[in-house]
């Protein structure tokens, strides 16, 4: 059982990572995402409410029960993206996207990304970072294929985005729009043997979300 508070996103954001906890009570408003997709367990919230794995909910004076992975992003929305100063110490902290990944499509993007946190081992293994995204109406570059065999969705914690989805054989053609607010995981978008379509992450204003990576082996 353990609470442990990260910094791989401070000071903007203030985060507990929660394990095997029976509860936790939630003061502030707060963003809580449920990481239990490998155990298949959901989060009890008042009454008969429920947050799925690899799901989320934003909760204040609240708490919330039967805890097996989750991060809880406090006092989110503290971090203001209007404020200039705000913005110009994020780009100064974080690398760009192309300086992480190396990837050439990313080349010249004006996203922003955290370093990675992980946890866990073989099938239990994640990664999560988050990614401030500096104008609106950007799209990362539709792609198939990730630098590993992974699970992925995305959470959008600050402003707004949308995962854009494409034709399983056409990169050009696009089959749907998942618009994303705060407190936001979108469906997933891999089948049963890891296989994506086509797709992207795309900002709908300055924003900042959360990639979470679940290792399949």
């Amino acid at each position: 059982m353990s609470i442990l508070q990260l910094d791989f996103a401070e000071p903007f954001f203030s985060i507990d990572y929660v394990e095997d906890e029976a509860s936790c009570y939630v003061e502030k408003k707060s963003m809580v995402i449920n990481l239990a997709e490998h155990e298949q367990k959901n989060i009890l919230l008042d009454g008969e409410r429920f947050i799925l794995p690899l799901k989320a909910a934003v909760v204040q004076d609240m708490t919330i029960r039967n805890i097996t992975r989750a991060f809880i992003v406090k006092d989110f929305e503290r971090c203001n993206l209007d404020d200039p100063k705000t913005v110009a110490e994020i780009k100064q902290s974080w690398k760009t996207l192309y300086e992480m990944s190396g990837i050439a499509r990313h080349k010249g993007l004006p996203y922003y990304k955290s370093p990675k946190f992980c946890i866990g081992e073989g099938s239990r293994h994640m990664e999560l970072n988050f990614c401030y995204v500096d104008q609106g109406m950007v799209p990362s570059g539709p792609h198939r294929d990730h630098d590993r065999d992974f699970d992925e969705v995305h959470a959008q914690i600050r402003g707004y985005g949308m995962m854009r989805v494409y034709d399983y054989n056409d990169n050009e053609h696009i089959h749907q729009e998942l618009n994303m607010a705060p407190g936001t995981v979108h469906d997933k978008m891999y089948d049963s043997e890891g296989k994506y379509p086509w797709h992207e992450y795309k900002s709908v204003t300055p924003c900042v979300y959360c990639p979470i990576e679940l290792d399949r082996h």
